[in-house]
């Protein structure tokens, strides 16, 4: 068999369209017409099953999908694996930053338009599914079979879009969110890659603008500021329930956790932005951190959140510790003081302790000075959380004291062993522990007497309370 009869059986035939090889009279106005088009176009291809403009589209899409115009959009996963094994060298950064930067938020053109559209080279406009307009599954009208109506004129009336439902609000605010702080990567990259003509400062405001933009979709608000409305009479501050509805949606959501610690970490260090966020968080620890997430992926939003707080923190001036503690102090609902490693969570201790501890540093640094004033309101509002502090070990103490006694059926010896066990499981030790350098005689006493109670009533205290009763002597 000659190879055109194998081409033939395959369904390829000739690769060369017949039409291209007709014939045109060498005097008519289009032969010299056809000459240059077939000198400037590609070969005619056909097929058995094609013709020839399906297969000049396959052939543009492979062409698209090969060689991108910007690798950094075409080719995005690759190239950032490629800057990640580079491990940070300008090589590898070199190769990984945007060439222009767009003109809208991705937010904001999403919401310009109807329906939303995915842009494909040599396709066109291809419209897919969004979160904001959901195409319904089934339309369900106000009667059923029987023609007794469902629902009256008044619960119809009343009833809301889709769109409009609080948690899918919730669920579009944290999408618009992350697609925000992918601009904000794209300025990062650019700032770290190339030189501008004004070093990047048109770029940092830009920055900023789009920071301060989601602080205000968000809605946060700033209990410190001058004209705040939150203050009352006596200058005092303090937010009703509805004033961080939003931001309680949002992080209610795993995502949305995970969206305000990406936000955490893209702030500017020590900034007023950051204060106001951190605040925020400090006002709601027992909200975010209160409950026993049974969901790993839950879990694991809470955990990475609490890290990016206490890593932020390192960075905050005495006046910012301030003012989270007295947002601890001044919440509606108590924190979970829960010891480091607890089953049920430990992000709220983590990062109140993250506040002790900057804090210790920083009055302990000889080359940073601050006025008499800063470290007084420092003190004011360490001593209010002292004594939530102080409140909830005497009470957590006397729950375990009062069980204990209650099913007292065994020995001494096992009662002892149990309330050791409990204290250590329960008693918040290191926050007692970064609590001292802040304490004055009368708040030492009140621990050492706390310490002193298990030892009269004949308790073991467990290594945990004996250090901190030796440091408290101390």
């Amino acid at each position: 068999m000659s190879m055109s009869q194998k081409s033939d059986l395959a369904g390829l035939g000739d690769f060369r369209d017949p039409r291209g090889r007709q014939q045109t009279p060498r005097g008519s106005p289009d032969s010299s017409y056809g000459s240059r088009k077939s000198l400037d176009s590609s070969p005619q291809m056909r097929s058995k099953y094609m013709t020839t403009d399906e297969i000049d589209t396959i052939v543009r899409i492979q062409w698209a999908a090969t060689h991108g115009s910007d690798p950094y959009i075409d080719d995005y996963y690759h190239q950032a694996m490629q800057s990640k094994q580079a491990g940070g060298t300008p090589h590898g950064r070199r190769h990984f930053a945007p060439s222009h930067l767009r003109e809208l938020p991705s937010h904001a053109r999403t919401a310009a338009e109807p329906h939303a559209f995915l842009q494909v080279d040599a396709l066109g406009r291809i419209p897919f599914s969004s979160i904001r307009r959901p195409r319904p599954l089934l339309d369900v009208d106000g009667v059923n079979s029987t023609g007794d109506r469902l629902l009256s004129s008044d619960s119809a009336s009343s009833q809301r879009r889709l769109e409009q439902e609080p948690m899918l609000a919730a669920r579009i605010a944290v999408e618009d969110g992350l697609c925000l702080l992918l601009d904000v990567d794209d300025i990062d990259r650019m700032l770290a890659v190339s030189q501008h003509p004004d070093g990047g400062g048109q770029l940092r405001r830009r920055r900023q603008m789009l920071l301060e933009g989601l602080a205000a979709s968000l809605q946060l608000v700033d209990p410190l500021a001058p004209g705040s409305a939150m203050r009352d009479s006596s200058g005092r501050f303090g937010l009703a329930a509805k004033d961080d509805l939003v931001f309680l949606r949002l992080v209610s959501l795993p995502k949305g956790r995970k969206l305000l610690t990406r936000y955490l970490r893209l702030l500017v260090p020590g900034s007023e932005l950051v204060r106001i966020v951190l605040m925020a968080v400090f006002r709601h620890l027992r909200f975010l951190f209160g409950g026993v997430q049974s969901d790993p992926s839950a879990a694991a939003s809470s955990t990475g959140l609490a890290n990016a707080v206490a890593a932020t923190i390192k960075t905050m001036d005495l006046p910012s510790l301030s003012a989270c503690l007295a947002a601890v102090v001044l919440a509606s609902e108590p924190p979970p003081l829960r010891p480091v490693g607890s089953p049920s969570g430990d992000g709220a201790t983590v990062a109140l302790q993250a506040v002790l501890d900057r804090a210790t540093s920083i009055l302990t640094d000889r080359n940073v000075q601050y006025p008499l004033q800063n470290t007084s309101v420092w003190q004011a509002s360490f001593d209010a959380f002292f004594g939530l502090l102080s409140k909830y070990c005497t009470n957590k103490y006397e729950s375990i004291m009062h069980s204990l006694l209650m099913a007292s059926a065994g020995s001494s010896a096992a009662i002892n062993a149990a309330a050791a066990a409990a204290m250590t499981r329960e008693m918040p030790i290191e926050l007692l522990r970064s609590s001292l350098p802040h304490t004055n005689e009368n708040q030492r006493k009140r621990l050492l007497e706390l310490a002193q109670r298990s030892l009269v009533m004949g308790v073991g205290v467990g290594d945990g309370h004996v250090s901190a009763a030796a440091a408290v002597r101390g």
